[in-house]
């Protein structure tokens, strides 16, 4: 751990985390702290539930901080007292509603976000008639005007798009890359912590760019697969697609001679988890196929293919292993 890192309270970083704004090193900080003692999974999980009450409250209608307080006080009641104390209660759940606080006055300003749970995925129809499924923890938000005066997003994770065809240009900004379409069906990836974005395309015709330079694009057919790298700046056109790409949406997976760390961020974009591997078993390949199958079931499979441990802690999975 890095010195600087010891002075970082990792309770103070479960905001960020649950609304999907941590970068990979506070992920990461969080992650340890997890590992280091089950009273924290305790902790964590008593403000998760603080966290998904607030989250679910509805973006059009105004914030009742008493009730919100209500709430809080009802969640950690169930909360296993000995391992929370008041300071940290105060701590965290005063962060949580000053999200939520932040979140209502963005919409009033700017126009709608819709955020998906941590643990599930949402349908949304917007208001042009196109229809999005955004996976676990992802969000959009766009300004008022949608669908009549323009169609621009900005995206953060991952969504499957069903764009309604129409005159006015279908936008989707994802931080460094953009995509244009008028009407099609494509799966965006475009989480923030990983160095690239992928655009998935199965029916239609998809523009890919630098958001710095729309004139510079690249056109994806049905099938076809672009690929955004961050480090260097570059789109690189696939001529195939990968399923496992649509299987957060499909819950098909299929694995030929692919690396365990691979494995690994499908079945969490898929099951919602986090994985952490042991370095003597990223490149260890597995082939295998699911259909429709709970991530119990993949977890099994997984320990008799390669012979691993695997222990699973609420949504924290550790592997570890000989190696390969």
């Amino acid at each position: 751990m890095d010195t600087n890192d010891k002075h970082i309270d990792p309770v103070g970083l479960l905001p960020k985390v649950f609304s999907g704004e941590a970068s990979s090193d506070e992920k990461r900080l969080v992650d340890d702290w997890l590992l280091a003692d089950p009273a924290n999974r305790e902790e964590y999980t008593a403000f998760a539930r603080l966290w998904n009450i607030t989250s679910t409250a509805s973006h059009e209608d105004p914030i009742d901080i008493d009730s919100e307080w209500q709430k809080m006080n009802s969640t950690i009641s169930v909360a296993p007292a000995k391992t929370i104390s008041m300071a940290r209660v105060l701590q965290i759940a005063a962060a949580i509603i000053l999200v939520s606080l932040l979140g209502y006055t963005g919409y009033k300003i700017s126009g709608p976000r819709w955020k998906s749970p941590m643990d599930k995925t949402t349908a949304l129809q917007l208001p042009d008639g196109t229809a999005l499924t955004l996976n676990a923890g992802s969000k959009i938000t766009y300004k008022k005007g949608f669908g009549t005066s323009h169609r621009n997003l900005t995206l953060k994770g991952e969504a499957f798009f069903e764009v309604e065809k129409g005159i006015i240009p279908f936008i989707i900004s994802a931080n460094e890359a953009s995509v244009r379409v008028t009407g099609t069906s494509f799966n965006v990836k475009a989480y923030e912590d990983r160095s690239i974005l992928k655009i998935t395309v199965t029916e239609g015709t998809v523009s890919l760019y630098k958001t710095s330079e729309p004139q510079k694009e690249t056109l994806l057919l049905a099938g076809e697969t672009g690929v955004y790298d961050k480090s260097v700046k570059t789109i690189t056109k696939l001529a195939a697609s990968n399923p496992n790409d649509l299987s957060w949406k499909t819950r098909v997976i299929d694995f030929r001679s692919t690396p365990l760390s691979e494995v690994a961020e499908t079945l969490s974009d898929t099951y919602h988890v986090t994985f952490n591997i042991a370095p003597a078993l990223e490149n260890c390949t597995v082939t295998v196929q699911f259909d429709n199958r709970d991530l119990g079931s993949v977890i099994e499979v997984l320990k008799t293919t390669l012979d691993l441990t695997i222990i699973q802690k609420d949504n924290l999975i550790s592997i570890t292993g000989k190696g390969c």
